[in-house]
């Protein structure tokens, strides 16, 4: 289960849900706004925390996947590699820049003319890790960091559509890689373990805010090396759904 959110419309590729109009150039100011959110955040806002987004661009209906995007910002342009995998390098680097600028598509060193329907598809992804990796968090130190995230979310949003924005509800504890043993998470209240329950996909773990402040938990400890985050809210029916899907068609799969 991927931690990620597109927005429809609500970013730069506002002519339709995540895809990108045959213009060549637009506005780049929710997309300065969405990178400002991040890279910009108060320090009171990452301490717990390390936001991060990214952005994968897909050439769709027959266009190619731009090479690089250009921000023009008064006199000064800033080129920003995608690599082979559609992902924009250094997005952190359009933080700061004016309201005002502008951003284009590059494909092969040039800026593509204007054509007819959608050119690009895309997948905003943001991730929210907690910062300590000594493997001791206090409830109220998970319920900050998600806190945070959220509150750095509202800043995505154009003004007026915070409602639009959903807030961190549930953490996701993850293997370091996929041949790592996957981690055990332990809850506990005053020294004694008390029962959280706990979504799973494939090996990720999910488990929501308000099922461990109903279980009065006050520490969790985790076992192994694992990759913490604070994520979106989710429905534990919906998760093992995926996961009863999943299962099935990995016993659907023909052996080679």
């Amino acid at each position: 289960m991927k931690n990620s959110f597109t927005f429809a419309g609500l970013l730069f590729f506002a002519s339709s849900s995540a895809a990108q109009a045959g213009e060549a150039c637009r506005s780049a100011k929710d997309m300065i706004r969405m990178v400002d959110a991040f890279y910009g955040a108060d320090a009171d806002r990452v301490d717990i925390i390390e936001p991060s987004v990214s952005l994968k661009m897909t050439g769709i209906n027959g266009h190619p996947t731009p090479s690089q995007m250009l921000f023009r910002d008064g006199g000064a342009e800033h080129y920003l590699e995608i690599d082979e995998a559609g992902q924009l390098q250094n997005i952190e680097k359009v933080a700061g820049l004016s309201k005002d600028a502008e951003m284009c598509r590059v494909i092969n060193g040039e800026i593509p003319e204007p054509v007819e329907g959608d050119t690009t598809s895309a997948n905003i992804s943001f991730l929210f890790p907690y910062r300590r990796t000594d493997g001791e968090f206090t409830v109220e130190e998970l319920r900050e960091g998600a806190k945070d995230g959220s509150k750095i979310m509202d800043g995505v949003a154009p003004g007026g559509l915070g409602f639009a924005v959903p807030g961190l509800k549930a953490i996701a504890l993850k293997r370091v890689s996929e041949d790592a043993p996957i981690p055990v998470a332990t809850f506990t209240r005053k020294g004694e373990p008390v029962d959280v329950p706990i979504s799973t996909f494939n090996s990720d773990q999910f488990m929501r805010l308000k099922d461990i402040k109903s279980a009065k938990a006050d520490m969790l400890t985790i076992q192994g090396d694992y990759d913490l985050s604070a994520m979106f809210k989710f429905d534990p029916e919906d998760m093992a759904e995926a996961e009863t899907k999943r299962l099935a068609a990995l016993v659907e799969q023909p052996a080679e």
